[in-house]
């Protein structure tokens, strides 16, 4: 039997799960002939499929080094690479494959998806548009070009992809749910609502479609249904914190009669400070066994003066509890409605001894002219999925500054903060920002100023929650807590919103600002 004929063979045994005949005859054949480079890619694939990875990369290595043009080859190793979690390493591997043989739109398709998960969504986007070009039929491209188009906001676009992707496989759940999702941002809500019902008819335990139900309902207003779909985020897989496994039962609403309560915290600070409202009720309800609450370290400052309620820093022991529920699972359980919202305010307060401190800083502005102290937020956390829609940069707030009797004073954190220290232009603005420990100073500073205008990130319910007047920038399509079509918020009542008009721009909503600001400051 010659080589040929035993590397037939040999591709036989493998296909019939005959790994070791296979993998001996591979090797009789290297042996033959060391530069025979089909059986050494082959024997590559068989100890990766056994998990001898390093054999596997070293045997692939020895093929492209006898045949550098061996597609195969290539596509073989970046698999392995991703195996190995090294997806810079795969991606840079299927470029060399693709340039090798341009039109390999399953290369093209795995190079998208690794381009995305490296947060390179424009090479992402160019890699998805070329395998959907080459194979106009495969709806898997499709979608995925339709998932990227949307996520750089090109909804049109993304929404013909999708629709694409449904024409070439009715059956296509994700495809209805990326629809939905993209409708939503567009602002067409009920057609979004029907896509993502037809998602889940399709997979009836699609969490991700039964999610974005939710939140849509929420945003509409449809708090029976929406509250009840939240409880699916558990299973999304996309939330900032997991689920929590505890051996103690999830509290169902029942009496406590003595029982210890546990709530912990999910999500971002934002979330918490919102709904960190429902734990005096719970306390009523509970009587004299104080409500536990594990909550993030930055938080524990702020929240320690909720009533009937002790607080454990995450990472800490807990205390003996005997039943747990996360803390936005309790708008379903008090069964909130609209109507019904614990909206009173404030039910958190500032420190007097750091309300003091800091009013010395701000007393400055007083010497200097008096009028309005405004505290600035031009930027949430750049990890946010949707930070790109709700943050604005700092130069906006230079035609604020230009008002008269009007003091702006940055109260802004994060990656930048620094862009206080030199604002656009050089318009006058204090920088408190490099002093601020924790939202304990934040909430002081807050208690001294007339108003804080800022984007739509925590500091916005930190001051609702303070009850501090505070003028949100809303982006077109809105986070769900923030509804639609109205300019006042139903879980804060010193809350104003300044909505975004169309996508991408901030120049209506910031006119509008402006204009209140400048007849709030004339008296």
């Amino acid at each position: 039997m010659n080589i040929e004929q035993a590397f037939t063979t040999a591709v036989g045994l493998q296909k019939a799960g005959r790994s070791d005949e296979a993998g001996r005859l591979y090797a009789q054949i290297a042996a033959r002939d060391p530069h025979f480079a089909p059986a050494v890619n082959n024997m590559g694939l068989l100890h990766a499929a056994a998990g001898r990875n390093e054999a596997a990369l070293a045997l692939l290595r020895r093929a492209l080094a006898l045949v550098p043009g061996s597609v195969n080859s290539w596509n073989n190793l970046a698999s392995l690479l991703i195996k190995l979690g090294r997806p810079d390493d795969a991606a840079r591997v299927y470029r060399i494959s693709a340039n090798l043989k341009p039109d390999q739109p399953a290369v093209l398709n795995e190079l998208g998806l690794l381009l995305e998960g490296l947060k390179r969504p424009d090479e992402a986007c160019e890699a998805f548009a070329r395998a959907a070009e080459l194979d106009p039929m495969e709806p898997e491209y499709a979608n995925n070009l339709g998932a990227m188009l949307r996520g750089d906001r090109r909804l049109e676009a993304a929404a013909r992809c999708f629709r694409r992707a449904i024409a070439l496989n009715p059956q296509h759940s994700g495809a209805y749910s990326n629809l939905g999702s993209t409708m939503k941002d567009r602002g067409v809500f009920w057609p979004a609502l029907l896509a993502f019902r037809r998602a889940t008819r399709l997979v009836p335990d699609f969490a991700g479609a039964h999610w974005n139900d939710s939140l849509l309902r929420l945003l509409l207003g449809d708090f029976v249904r929406g509250w009840r779909g939240y409880e699916w985020r558990w299973k999304h897989g996309q939330l900032p914190s997991p689920q929590r496994s505890f051996t103690k039962p999830r509290w169902d609403g029942s009496p406590l009669k003595g029982r210890r309560l546990l709530v912990y915290w999910e999500q971002g600070f934002g979330d918490v400070l919102q709904f960190v409202r429902y734990l005096p009720l719970l306390a009523q309800v509970t009587g004299e066994q104080p409500i536990i609450f594990e909550c993030q370290h930055p938080l524990l400052p702020v929240l320690r003066g909720l009533p009937g309620v002790t607080l454990a820093p995450t990472g800490a022991p807990l205390p003996d509890f005997d039943v747990q529920i996360p803390v936005m699972s309790l708008p379903a359980l008090f069964n909130t409605r609209l109507e019904t919202i614990p909206s009173r305010v404030p039910y958190l307060r500032a420190e007097p001894e750091l309300v003091a401190r800091w009013g010395e800083r701000l007393a400055g502005l007083e010497k200097d002219g008096g009028g309005l102290k405004v505290g600035i937020v031009w930027a949430g956390s750049p990890t946010h999925g949707n930070d790109r829609n709700r943050s604005i940069g700092l130069a906006p707030f230079a035609r604020l500054a230009a008002i008269p009797g009007v003091s702006l004073v940055s109260i802004q954190k994060g990656p930048t903060e620094g862009q206080a220290a030199d604002p656009p232009g050089g318009f006058p603005l204090l920088n408190l920002s490099p002093d601020i420990r924790d939202f304990a100073d934040t909430a002081a500073i807050m208690a001294g100023l007339d108003l804080v205008v800022c984007v739509d990130t925590s500091v916005a319910h930190l001051a609702g929650a303070l009850g501090v007047p505070v003028w949100v920038l809303v982006p077109f399509a809105p986070d769900w807590r923030w509804m639609l079509d109205r300019e006042d918020s139903p879980w804060y009542p010193t809350m104003r919103l300044f909505r975004q008009s169309r996508p991408q721009s901030w120049d209506d909503a910031i006119n509008r600002l402006e204009r209140a600001l400048r007849q709030r400051a004339a008296g």
